[in-house]
């Protein structure tokens, strides 16, 4: 069972999450990490690749952190590295003026990525990270201190159910218009474009385990947040998305911790985590799950934001940090844990760290709870057979099978074994309206 002192947080920017950064050309989320600092004892980071990795190293640097910090961070345990050893794309052909054909979604390993514990060849011997340090000894200490602090897994460890899962979603026109939707949103929101469009997507099948795909709307016309262009291959985002968001479940689920997330991958999961919890019910694995969701004004300055605007540098991250012990005890609490509780610690930890007339900061968590309660319940309405229409209702083509295995080890997890809060925006209504209706069409 979760104690709720471990969140894993993705850090890479990209169209999957921290898409407002892309647009700013950062390519790692470093105000994500200082939140997750706050809130917990222990952060399990992930990026995509070298390159992310020694920028947020330099990062770090940037902002405040001494490499003394940043190797004591890692010593003591507060810092550890998740890597996926393997790249999940779709395989697709282009056809101009707009058209792309997917033909599946696949995780690929190179020569490199098959080796027994890759991670230092292919990240901490990557010549950018080395031109990070001053000297090759202070270079070699920080190789030393990330020993046994890197959790690395093959694509053979994760298998073909998560993205089968993924891809049986984006097949499902309901559950690609969701993922679809959240691209939009994020794109119209940064590109300051006004209210976005409804997205309605519309899948056929053409038969011999073909479909095809449209939406209301050209995604490949959508603007690109961070060049002058359309997004080229856009049509494959909502795919992407899904499948980041299904292997951030799977290891989460494994490693029975919180998770910590931007937009627009954290609607994903609390998709899944729903999905997941009522089919734990239907199942009878549990009688009850109940998802709740807590959204509330703290007087607590935007971290995210104050960090990645570099108003607010790491070493008062660290400050606050140690003055917010209550919160990490609120969170690991296992008793009701109060809006009235968690609306008093932001106000005393911000009063105590120095900040004044301070903007009110939306907190943003959702979760799995058993006797604890997070906030208004949510949810909780929805008849069990709901989640058995879910799966049907993306249960086509190929790897059908594997994607409902997918969504039944999760459910065998949630709310018994693992009970686990994330913090970042869901859309409840959307995901309960979204159930009922794939109910209503399985009847």
């Amino acid at each position: 069972m979760s104690d709720h002192s471990l969140a894993f947080v993705p850090l890479g920017t990209g169209y999957v999450q921290s898409t407002d950064l892309l647009a700013r050309g950062r390519p790692v989320d470093t105000g994500l990490l200082a939140e997750a600092l706050v809130y917990y004892d222990r952060v399990l980071f992930n990026v995509d690749n070298p390159e992310q990795f020694s920028a947020l190293i330099s990062w770090l640097i940037q902002q405040g952190l001494s490499i003394e910090n940043i190797i004591a961070l890692f010593r003591d345990g507060v810092f550890s590295v998740y890597d996926f050893a393997f790249y999940t794309n779709p395989f697709v052909d282009f056809h101009p003026p707009d058209g792309i054909a997917i033909h599946g979604l696949h995780n690929l390993q190179d020569p490199t990525m098959l080796k027994p514990n890759s991670f230092v060849e292919r990240y901490v011997e990557f010549e950018s990270l080395i031109k990070v340090f001053d000297s090759r000894a202070v270079y070699n200490e920080f190789a030393a201190a990330l020993e046994g602090r890197v959790i690395e897994v093959k694509a053979d460890d994760i298998g073909a159910s998560a993205i089968d899962n993924a891809y049986q979603d984006f097949l499902n026109p309901e559950r690609n218009a969701l993922m679809a939707q959240q691209l939009v949103n994020e794109i119209y929101r940064i590109k300051k474009l006004g209210k976005p469009p409804r997205v309605q997507a519309y899948v056929r099948d053409a038969g011999e385990g073909e479909f095809d795909v449209t939406w209301n709307i050209r995604l490949s016309e959508l603007p690109a947040v961070e060049v002058e262009s359309n997004i080229k291959g856009a049509d494959t985002l909502p795919l992407s998305i899904a499948a980041q968001a299904n292997k951030y479940l799977w290891a989460a689920e494994r490693l029975h911790c919180d998770l910590f997330l931007a937009r627009p991958v954290s609607a994903l999961v609390g998709d899944k985590l729903f999905e997941a919890g009522e089919v734990a019910v239907k199942s009878r694995i549990k009688t009850q799950n109940v998802i709740e969701e807590l959204e509330i004004k703290v007087e607590f300055p935007d971290l995210r934001k104050f960090v990645n605007l570099d108003k607010i540098d790491f070493k008062r991250v660290l400050e606050i940090r140690k003055k917010a012990t209550k919160f990490r005890e609120w969170l690991q609490s296992e008793s009701e844990r109060d809006r009235e509780a968690i609306w008093a610690y932001h106000h005393e930890v911000a009063k105590a760290a120095g900040f004044a007339n301070i903007a009110r900061h939306t907190l943003k968590l959702f979760g799995v709870v058993g006797g604890a309660a997070l906030g208004a319940s949510v949810g909780a309405s929805l008849g069990t057979d709901a989640a058995l229409g879910a799966i049907k209702g993306a249960a086509v083509g190929a790897g059908a099978g594997e994607a409902i295995a997918y969504v039944a080890e999760l459910a065998s997890s949630v709310g018994t074994k693992w009970r686990p809060v994330v913090f970042g925006e869901w859309y409840s209504t959307k995901i309960a309206k979204l159930l009922k209706d794939l109910k209503g069409n399985e009847d």
